[in-house]
């Protein structure tokens, strides 16, 4: 009969999180993985697989947690405008703040052309996240504070490229005010 488990799975994952938003997949051992969660192997694997069951459990944690929070806020705007606004404001702050990135569009570039797996948890955050925009975009155009009447679902889409173009940017040093003059950019599409 197994043991009970003596540790937290959420605390885990968190860590799991940290340390593959820090290496990626391919740079993080199961030595690091030992060494961030204070587990070993035995008890990893057993609670979570193998090195890429884990690696989709953070996935999901981190979507179930930042996503979350970020979705969050994006709802708890007062108008469609600032939703978006405050979306990138986030972002901009994220990128040059937290030069780790966001762990799912590491995802993206580092494994989801390779890994189906990856590439569900992937679009399932981009599917979330344009739908949030494409919300705010509608609440936009029905309280005046987007004036554009272009194709909605387009216009979340453009909007979700350029918060991962942002991130992006964040990871090659670009200074905070040109970040804000991409976001601006992308703004003025709202009309």
């Amino acid at each position: 009969m197994a043991r009970p488990r003596s540790f937290d799975c959420d605390v885990v994952l968190d860590k799991a999180v940290e340390t593959f938003r820090e290496k990626g997949f391919d740079g993080t051992s199961v030595e690091d993985l030992e060494k961030a969660t204070g587990l070993r192997r035995a008890s990893l694997y057993g609670a979570f697989g193998d090195k890429r069951a884990l690696y989709l459990a953070a996935l999901r944690r981190y979507q179930g947690t930042q996503g979350v929070r970020l979705l969050e806020t994006l709802n708890a705007e007062k108008s469609g405008r600032a939703a978006i606004e405050r979306l990138f404001a986030i972002v901009i702050d994220a990128a040059v703040d937290d030069p780790c990135g966001c762990l799912l569009a590491n995802a993206a570039s580092e494994r989801s052309a390779h890994d189906a797996g990856v590439a569900r948890c992937v679009s399932d955050n981009r599917r979330r996240v344009e739908g949030a925009l494409l919300a705010a975009v509608l609440r936009g155009r029905a309280d005046g504070s987007v004036k554009a009447r272009g194709d909605a679902r387009s216009s979340a889409r453009f909007l979700f490229a350029a918060t991962l173009g942002i991130r992006a940017l964040g990871r090659t040093e670009c200074a905070r005010a040109e970040l804000k003059a991409v976001a601006s950019e992308a703004l003025k599409t709202l009309g």
